[in-house]
């Protein structure tokens, strides 16, 4: 039997898709592949910022808790009114805290100690600004241990009981030390007075050290304020807290100190109008696209009490 013939309509049914309909669907699936991908572009990018936040908060606890675990050791077998100190940076800059180095004192001295060290001990007096002190070559081992305690990029503090100063030690000599900043043009000291090897933390634009150790290069601001008890009842209230300067202030009465530090993000947020937050007595800055996170650490300088 001859087969019959299939009709146009039935070979049209079996023939596909059209060129028309295949763009169509070409164009279609690219608009929702752009989609998605953009999509996930932005997930992405969000994550990666996130990651990035939780790092710069994470790095300043840790630097806040290290800078407090140095502050409460401020003053160990050295004269308490050489204990801590720093340079306010006022509205504009960071401070540099400066605290006694506990690490100088040799373990073995310790048992025979009946009191504190007396730290170096000034050959000469001075008055006004100055960057270099003479001390007594033979009291800069301050524990008698045999090694000089003081070191180049370490922190240097000058003590006279009523001010403190605080300093990166430049350079040594056997009858001198060279340190900056300068001491402000209304320090003076006699040779009564003392100098002690100190930790220092200092901000350099975005970088902090910690003697000559960088620690980070995103933090921002540091700032430093004291809680002193001049009332001697046990509390510090009103007035007492906080003190940014040391000046005049009673150093046996020197309970707490706190810190705050802001860390910044490495890179710019686009459309993010962040900006530097006040801390302390400095005054926030000027609005940018910059992420940040503030921690904030208090410590008892119980070798004070």
């Amino acid at each position: 039997m001859q087969r019959a013939n299939k009709t146009p309509e039935a070979r049209d049914l079996r023939s596909g898709y059209s060129l028309v309909e295949l763009m169509v669907s070409v164009a279609v699936m690219a608009l929702v592949t752009t989609l998605l991908l953009q999509s996930f572009s932005r997930q992405h990018t969000a994550s990666v910022g996130q990651e990035r936040l939780v790092e710069t908060q994470e790095e300043a606890r840790v630097l806040v808790d290290l800078i407090v675990s140095d502050i409460r050791m401020a003053g160990f077998m050295l004269p308490a009114f050489a204990a801590i100190g720093s340079n306010d940076g006022g509205t504009s800059d960071a401070d540099i805290v400066c605290m006694s180095d506990a690490s100088v004192i040799d373990e073995a001295t310790l048992p025979s100690a009946s009191s504190r060290f007396t730290g170096a001990s000034l050959a000469s007096g001075f008055s006004g600004s100055v960057s270099t002190v003479s001390v007594n070559a033979a009291d800069r081992d301050i524990d008698a241990d045999g090694d000089d305690d003081f070191t180049v990029g370490g922190g240097i503090l000058i003590g006279t009981g009523s001010r403190v100063h605080c300093a990166v030690v430049r350079s040594l000599s056997s009858s001198a030390i060279t340190f900056s900043p300068a001491t402000p043009s209304a320090f003076s000291a006699t040779s009564d007075d003392v100098v002690v090897p100190a930790v220092v933390y200092r901000l350099n634009g975005t970088t902090l050290t910690r003697n000559s150790t960088v620690l980070s290069d995103r933090i921002e601001d540091l700032q430093i304020q004291y809680g002193v008890d001049a009332d001697s009842n046990g509390t510090v209230e009103g007035a007492e807290f906080p003190i940014d300067d040391l000046t005049g202030q009673d150093f046996d009465l020197i309970e707490t100190a706190q810190v705050s530090l802001t860390a910044r993000d490495p890179r710019p947020t686009e459309r993010f109008a962040g900006r530097l937050p006040a801390a302390a007595n400095r005054v926030g800055g000027a609005a940018d696209n910059f992420k940040r996170r503030r921690v904030i650490g208090d410590a008892l300088l119980r070798n004070l009490q």
